[in-house]
């Protein structure tokens, strides 16, 4: 009552305070709106600043990426580079385009171009997406255009016919070799290897992970950790599930049509069961022409079939009820002190608990490849597993097998190899190493100078003789082509040696007939080999001519490629991009 009347009394204050209130905040949000925002990023010498950008991210992500869990902020940036050059250039998309772009979203929401007018399909897009007309059309619109601009720098790439026959000539050319295979190995008894040397070594490449597409040692083990798991296996939750006569009539009548429907060319009496309301009685025992567009295989027939369909799909159901419950009583008593462990766990839910060992290092801490073995199927685990505190259990992921939760009870950090635990392989190392240099020394002493066509069997004649208690492998090769990209790396697997050896391939290229050199692979076995060109072939201009059309699409297209990606790359320089937000 006291505070009713005194605002009464005071309505005259009351108001020009309201007044004053009022303004000066409506003057302080219109000066913020009039302050200009700071920039995140300069593109092509334009400011952009982060409202922009989010903005574009969004719609972009939920129009092209809405099942991703990854950023796509690299990809946004790099279309919002695109999108920009594309309008420095002048290009335009015209309203049939842009309704284009929205029939092929159509058609990738629903396998099929839909039967729906314009102002319909908009409408669904948006509440599919969650967008309104105005984003999706400025979405595609800024898609079409970055398709319209790499569609323009690929048409500016042309092949010349000598290009193309250069390429090809390059790609079908072949030659025919002898070999001589001097391996390291061979030499491995001759070399000799102190105790200083051995330790030297092992300094040189403790800080050196294994690699072994590099042929040089490492000894540097990976981060590597012990993991406790909780299994939801679907093989044992078949036994939790149970598969009805009902369950498996329903399944058989609603996927006969696509699943149990015969061919008619198969159709047998034996095989085949005739729906009675598809023939009719005739007079005299005959009947009418069976309908062979409905005859499916009978229910007797794929009753066992399906229920091992719908057990495996109720253990899989089985399996993820489950493993969810787990996970929630997990984090109800994270913080607890009493938590459950997961060998309680494992027994109140009837799973599978396990510390796992490595299928072939068969010890209990894991590297990234060990995980991958024992978890196949998923390409999440190990990134899970070396993100994780120790003790801090994992959401549920599913492999092959199952739904697993685990948690890292220890932790390895990268480190060398300890020199005692790895003496051995370190001398096996140094003794390789020290193999294959003297058979590169056996090659250079024998090959210096020789180019004669008897040159090889005079060289292989004085090295047996020289190591007459050494049986070397000397052999001929049949046709082989230069060696091609592989996991982008050179690769060329020649059959008289069982293994791939490009280095090889490519020094015989070098060579005319006759001629004698040595390559050095060290990769795989580590050898030196000394080889002599016998023949070479050239490329075949009757199949140029016959696959001339198919050798142009592919080498525009790497040609293409190629183009695009050196100028993309130089646009790039032209992005700048402040680091919080990359």
């Amino acid at each position: 009552m006291v505070s009713t009347s005194w605002l009464q009394k005071n309505k005259k204050i009351v108001y020009i305070i309201m007044i004053f209130a009022v303004s000066v905040w409506g003057i302080s949000f219109s000066a913020m709106e009039l302050i200009p925002k700071k920039p995140i990023a300069k593109v092509l010498g334009r400011k952009i600043t982060q409202d922009e950008f989010t903005e574009m991210a969004i719609r972009w992500q939920r129009l092209f990426f809405p099942q991703t869990q990854e950023s796509i902020i690299p990809i946004v940036w790099k279309q919002f580079l695109m999108v920009e050059k594309a309008n420095q250039m002048g290009l335009m998309i015209t309203s049939p385009e842009v309704e284009d772009g929205l029939r092929r979203i159509a058609f990738q929401v629903f396998g099929q171009t839909p039967e729906l007018e314009k102002r319909r399909l908009m409408q669904f897009l948006c509440n599919t997406f969650k967008l309104t007309p105005d984003q999706i059309q400025r979405t595609i619109r800024e898609a079409l255009l970055v398709e319209k601009l790499e569609s323009l720098l690929r048409s500016s790439t042309k092949v010349t016919s000598e290009e193309l026959w250069h390429r090809f000539s390059l790609e079908n050319e072949q030659v025919k070799l002898k070999i001589m295979a001097l391996k390291a190995s061979d030499f491995a008894d001759t070399v000799q290897v102190n105790e200083e040397e051995l330790i030297a070594f092992y300094n040189k490449y403790k800080n050196k992970e294994y690699d072994a597409h590099s042929g040089t040692p490492g000894y540097m083990l990976p981060e590597m950790v012990k993991i406790e798991c909780l299994i939801a296996k679907f093989d044992d939750m078949q036994a939790l599930v149970d598969v009805t006569k009902e369950d498996i009539k329903k399944y058989y009548e609603d996927n006969k049509e696509t699943q149990y429907k015969i061919d008619p060319a198969e159709i047998t009496t034996e095989e085949s069961s005739v729906p009675e309301d598809k023939t009719e009685t005739m007079s005299e025992g005959d009947t009418k022409e069976k309908d062979l567009s409905h005859v499916y295989k009978s229910y007797d027939a794929v009753k066992d079939e399906i229920r091992k369909i719908l057990a495996g799909q109720m253990a899989r159901e089985k399996a993820s009820e489950v493993i969810h419950k787990v996970d929630e009583e997990i984090y109800a008593t994270i913080d607890k002190e009493d938590r459950p462990n997961f060998s309680d766990l494992a027994v109140k839910y009837k799973l599978t608990r396990t510390i796992p060992a490595g299928k072939e290092s068969k010890r209990e801490f894991l590297a990234e490849s060990d995980l991958w073995e024992i978890f196949p199927g998923s390409d999440k685990i190990s990134k899970v597993a070396f993100d994780r505190e120790k003790f801090e259990p994992s959401m549920p992921l599913e492999f092959v097998e199952g739904f697993v939760i685990f948690q890292v009870i220890d932790k390895k950090y990268p480190a060398p190899a300890p020199f005692e635990e790895i003496k051995n392989k370190v001398l096996r190392d140094i003794t390789i190493e020290k193999g294959l240099q003297k058979s590169i020394e056996i090659a250079e002493k024998y090959t210096s100078g020789s180019n004669s066509a008897t040159a090889f069997e005079d060289i292989v004649k004085l090295i047996a003789g020289e190591y007459s208690q050494k049986d070397f492998l000397v052999c001929e090769t049949d046709y082989i082509k230069r060696p091609m990209k592989l996991f982008d790396r050179d690769s060329r697997y020649i059959e008289a040696l069982d293994a791939d050896r490009p280095n090889l391939t490519n020094k015989a290229f070098e060579l005319k007939p006759g001629e004698v050199a040595f390559a050095v692979e060290t990769l795989d076995e580590k050898a030196c080999y000394i080889i002599s060109v016998i023949e070479r072939k050239p490329a075949d201009t009757a199949l140029f001519e016959k696959t001339r059309e198919n050798v142009m699409k592919r080498f525009l297209y790497e040609k293409q490629e190629a183009f695009l990606t050196a100028w993309k790359a130089d646009m790039n320089k032209q992005m700048e991009i402040y680091t919080k937000f990359q």
